[in-house]
């Protein structure tokens, strides 16, 4: 599903004592998609992009495996391109979507199914 209007982030620290060098917001469009123009290179910092609101009421809770994705934004590494791709990014319902307990059946073994 993609949602439009959730609220992103780029920040990149000092790779030796963690503080806050650069970040800057973005949004995304109707397809899901962000892009985001970061200035300078940054190549001495360990950056992420991660994710900041939700625009959804039930779907608030960004997925700890994927509130965020590490970037490398440098050209010093022999990349050429000013295009950099982050993993996907994501934020859990509130509640389970009703075709869940079917899937989980399909994949998971009988024991390991619990529902709430």
């Amino acid at each position: 599903m993609c949602l439009s209007g959730a609220r992103v982030r780029i920040e990149c620290k000092d790779k030796n004592n963690l503080n806050l060098k650069y970040f800057v917001d973005s949004e995304t469009d109707s397809t899901g998609t962000y892009n985001i123009h970061v200035d300078g290179d940054h190549q001495d910092q360990i950056c992420y992009v991660k994710l900041l609101t939700s625009p959804l009421a039930d779907c608030k809770t960004a997925d700890p495996g994927r509130a965020s994705s590490q970037v490398i934004l440098t050209r010093s590494n022999g990349v050429v391109l000013n295009l950099h791709f982050a993993n996907a990014l994501g934020f859990l319902k509130n509640r389970p979507l009703t075709f869940c307990p079917e899937l989980l059946k399909k994949y998971l073994p009988q024991n390991e199914i619990k529902f709430i």
